[in-house]
């Protein structure tokens, strides 16, 4: 894909989530030690997030309506980028659990601001392009998402305070929403609120579309909020392989999220749906049950499991940019609407997955938990397109 300033300056904006993604999820396993918590109280911690995203939905049709994808991007961004911020903070001065759920609630908020209106400007350039390049704006994602990764693995190994972890990755994420500012896509207002006085029912094909974007964020979410955890109180591993997962996850995700346009190009969305849905099955179930059935421990053990979260990594990675782009095309509702349902629903799953996850954990145990979203990642060998 040629990068022209227009799709520079939304890759910006990705790039922006996932540096903010990476400062969030690499700071989990601390936050469950600074409070001392369970798998299941953790859960119910982490819902504060869905709570914030829930709770947008009140006003973030009608924000993305009157003032547009491009300014709601910016408000989005800005928003989010400072509730990072004040998780950040939380560590520094040992924050108490109030201020953690007001914080989550707040990144939950204006993360789905930030998600829906950068996932229309890229719906939008998609369309202006007449080709498949959404997989490259969420190949930025997980760019940025494994730089700061790679920060928080670093500064692990070197001893440094999670706030200053945090601090690095957040920086970032601030710089990129600075620079990406100038080229964004002019307001497409009017044609979202032509949208939404359509819109009383979205349509079976929109439901299925939100469904498959609920179901694939949420077996992102789950990956990201809980490899840390599952490497460190289930395969015991010293404090500096804590990261290995999250690493290797982020590493294959990147590669075939900037494979994954030219392979829709050639294949179709829906047979590489299809195929990244049986990837990332495949890749879970060696993950999460080599330590029941491999017969392995220590470092070999840590190295299998590593590899079927790589695996999973790239099966996941084109899962959620092929539906925004399918749903950029809807021809029911103006774009930025259709894309305002679509990844709304994702976005909630992104939130609600992870403390599902903990509510599981707490009666069947963290393996059978993760395993739920490695069933249900499956439903993609239902998408047609």
């Amino acid at each position: 894909m040629a990068w022209s300033r227009e799709r520079l300056s939304i890759g910006a904006y990705f790039a922006t989530m996932g540096f903010v993604c990476a400062a969030w999820v690499s700071s989990i396993p601390d936050l469950k030690a600074l409070l001392g918590l369970d798998d299941a109280q953790l859960g119910r911690l982490l819902m504060w997030g869905p709570a914030g995203t829930a709770a947008s939905y009140t006003f973030v049709s009608s924000l993305v309506a009157r003032i547009g994808s491009r300014r709601a991007t910016l408000v989005g961004s800005a928003g989010q980028v400072l509730s990072a911020a004040a998780l950040a903070a939380g560590f520094a001065v040992g924050a108490p659990y109030p201020y953690w759920c007001a914080s989550l609630a707040l990144l939950g908020a204006f993360g789905n601001i930030h998600n829906i209106s950068a996932n229309t400007q890229g719906g939008l350039a998609e369309l202006r392009a007449g080709c498949s390049i959404m997989g490259g704006f969420h190949g930025l994602w997980s760019v940025a998402n494994l730089t700061g990764a790679f920060i928080a693995l670093v500064a692990s190994g070197l001893g440094l305070p999670v706030h200053l972890r945090m601090g690095g990755a957040i920086v970032l994420a601030a710089a990129f929403a600075v620079l990406g500012r100038g080229g964004l896509i002019e307001s497409d207002a009017r044609a979202v609120e032509r949208g939404r006085a359509k819109l009383a029912w979205p349509g079976w094909e929109l439901v299925g579309l939100g469904l498959m974007a609920l179901v694939f964020m949420g077996c992102e979410g789950s990956v990201y909020d809980w490899v840390g955890v599952f490497y460190r109180d289930v395969l015991k591993v010293p404090p500096q392989r804590v990261l290995w997962g999250y690493c290797a996850v982020m590493a294959t995700m990147t590669i075939g999220r900037f494979s994954t346009d030219a392979l829709v190009d050639r294949f179709s969305a829906k047979r590489v749906v299809r195929s990244y849905s049986l990837l990332s099955f495949a890749g879970l179930a060696v993950a999460l049950w080599s330590p029941v059935f491999a017969g392995l421990s220590g470092l070999s053990l840590h190295l299998v499991v590593t590899a079927g979260y790589a695996l999973a990594g790239f099966g996941i990675s084109g899962l959620v940019p092929i539906v925004y782009a399918r749903t950029a095309r809807v021809t029911t509702v103006a774009p930025g609407t259709a894309v305002t349902v679509v990844a709304s629903l994702g976005f909630l799953g992104f939130f609600v997955g992870p403390p599902l996850i903990g509510a599981v954990s707490e009666g069947f145990g963290l393996s059978v938990a993760l395993s739920l979203f490695a069933v249900l990642v499956l439903f993609g060998l239902f998408f047609d397109a």
